[in-house]
């Protein structure tokens, strides 16, 4: 009866260094590549990015929140606010929408669900407005109304050149000037 007692309680105690041993002395290591395995999607919330070119900001960004999607590189955006700026020294345009969309290394945006944007005494109205930062665009689409102290227009599409300060209005255009 004494050699079966020894023998659980030699037992136990090399169960027990195992145990031991297993959690202390050699714990599992994690693994050195899981980042490269890994799918990072990002939520943030109060976001700001910025961007510029030849030492000149192009636009600025504000949003409730954002989710990053790295597969597409791109930033889905809650209650975007974004300003443009020209260049030449014009009041920039000011652009909100419910939601949006950044690409930033193509520097390029979509804006959609009720867009809004504003620039001195102008107010402009569309369904969609998309941002293309190599040709210094905005275009509006979706039943487009634009809205000054001296003028009133609709349009199917309207494009404006930040450079230049000028509009494009295409499909079924109509304004009236006060």
């Amino acid at each position: 009866m004494k050699r079966v007692v020894v023998l659980l309680a030699a037992l136990g105690l090399m169960a027990g260094a195992l145990v031991l041993g297993k959690y202390v002395l050699w714990p599992e290591q994690p693994d050195k590549n899981i980042t490269e395995n890994l799918d990072v999607d990002l939520s943030l919330h109060g976001v700001r990015l910025s961007q510029g070119r030849d030492g000149r900001k192009t636009w600025d960004l504000e949003a409730a929140g954002a989710s990053y999607a790295e597969a597409g590189d791109e930033l889905i955006l809650t209650d975007p606010l974004i300003t443009y700026w020209g260049e030449s020294d014009g009041a920039p345009i000011r652009v909100m929408a419910p939601k949006g969309q950044v690409w930033q290394k193509k520097d390029r945006a979509r804006m959609w669900e009720g867009v809004n944007a504003s620039q001195g005494d102008y107010q402009m109205r569309a369904h969609f407005l998309d941002y293309e930062g190599q040709n210094r665009t905005l275009v509006l689409t979706g039943e487009v109304e634009i809205q000054g102290k001296t003028m009133q227009g609709r349009t199917d599409l309207l494009t404006y050149f930040l450079h230049s300060g000028d509009f494009l209005a295409q499909g079924n255009v109509r304004v009236t000037l006060n």
